[in-house]
C-alpha cells in the first residue's frame, strides 16, 4: 500500500509537530529528498502516487527525524548563505542568524583587497566558505579542534572550489606566535551548560562542545576576546556571534582587551547577535 503527495505530506507533518517548529517544511523536504524533485513538484502534483519505495524511504527518514535527528543530518547538507554545504552529526548546523556575521565582514571589506582573516571554529566551513566565495581575494585561515569537522569542511571547499588554509587547532593555540590578521572572525559556543534549550528540539542531536562551552557560556568568548589582540594588526577587527543576552557582558570584555568602536548588530529577529570592534 502506498500513498498520496498530498496525504503523505499531511501524515508526516502530523507526526513532526512534536518535535519541530515547522513540521510541514520537514515533511516536504524530506518527501522531495525522497523524491528526488524540488519541493515545488509536489505542489504541482499533489496527487501523484508514491511508488512503494518511495513511501518505505519517507517513513523511514520521518521516524528518524522523531528521534529527533535534524533534516540536515537525515539530508546531509544544509543550504547556507545561498551556499549547499555537507553537514554531519560531527558539526553544528549552520544557522540563519550566522549569516549576519558573514554579511558584516562582507560589509568590511572591500571586494578589491587582500584581506587576512582567522575563521576560529569552522565546523564545517560555512562562514569562511561564503566569505571567499563572496571575497575571492581574502585569505582566509580556518581552524577547529575536531579533526573530523575538518576533513568535512575541506570536502565542501573542495564542492566550491575555493582555497583555504585549514588549521586544526584550540583556539589560537596552533597559530603562529606574532602572525597577523586583519580580521578575526568566529561563532563559538556560548550556551551556559544548564540551559533548558539544550534539551529540546535538535539540540540533544548535535555535538554538545559546539553548542556550550562551560557553565556560563561565556568561556570560549572570554577566550577568544583575551587572545585576539596579539594576532590583530593595529586597526584589526573582531567579529563574534553571541547569545542574544550576552552583547552587555561582550562588550565590558572587549573593553577590558582594550577594543574600541564596539558595535552589536541586530539578527531577523531584531536580537543583538553580531558584536564587532577593532583594536
Amino acid at each position: 500500500m502506498s500513498e498520496k503527495i498530498d496525504s503523505a505530506i499531511e501524515w508526516a507533518t502530523g507526526c513532526c509537530a512534536g518535535v519541530s517548529d515547522t513540521p510541514k517544511l520537514d515533511a516536504e523536504i524530506l518527501l522531495a529528498y525522497c523524491l528526488g524533485k524540488p519541493r515545488s513538484y509536489l505542489y504541482s502534483w499533489p496527487e501523484q502516487l508514491l511508488a512503494p519505495e518511495e513511501w518505505h524511504h519517507f517513513q523511514a527518514l520521518v521516524d528518524k527525524r522523531l528521534l529527533p535527528t535534524p533534516v540536515a543530518y537525515l539530508l546531509g547538507e544544509r543550504e547556507f548563505y545561498s551556499l549547499t554545504l555537507k553537514t554531519s552529526p560531527a558539526t553544528l548546523i549552520p544557522r540563519p542568524e550566522t549569516e549576519l556575521l558573514v554579511e558584516t565582514a562582507i560589509d568590511l571589506c572591500p571586494g578589491d583587497f587582500a584581506t587576512n582573516l582567522l575563521e576560529l571554529g569552522t565546523g564545517n566551513g560555512a562562514i569562511a566558505i561564503a566569505l571567499k566565495v563572496h571575497r575571492p581575494k581574502m585569505n582566509i585561515v580556518a581552524t577547529d579542534i575536531s579533526a573530523d569537522c575538518l576533513d568535512l569542511a575541506r570536502q565542501n571547499a573542495i564542492d566550491h572550489s575555493v582555497t583555504i588554509d585549514w588549521i586544526q587547532s584550540d583556539w589560537f593555540a596552533q597559530i603562529e606566535t606574532g602572525r597577523k590578521f586583519d580580521m578575526i572572525v568566529s561563532n563559538p559556543p556560548y550556551i551556559p551548560a544548564l540551559h533548558p534549550c539544550l534539551e529540546k528540539g535538535d539540540l540533544p542531536a548535535e555535538p554538545l562542545d559546539a553548542l556550550s562551552p562551560g557553565e556560563t557560556g561565556l568561556e570560549a568568548l572570554q577566550r577568544i576576546i583575551a587572545d585576539a589582540p596579539a594576532y590583530l594588526k593595529p586597526g584589526g577587527y573582531l567579529l563574534l556571534e553571541h547569545g542574544f543576552d550576552q552583547q552587555d557582558a561582550v562588550a565590558s570584555l572587549m573593553k577590558a582587551s582594550h577594543f574600541t568602536d564596539i558595535n552589536c548588530k541586530l539578527d531577523l529577529n531584531r536580537l543583538p547577535r553580531v558584536s564587532l570592534a577593532h583594536i
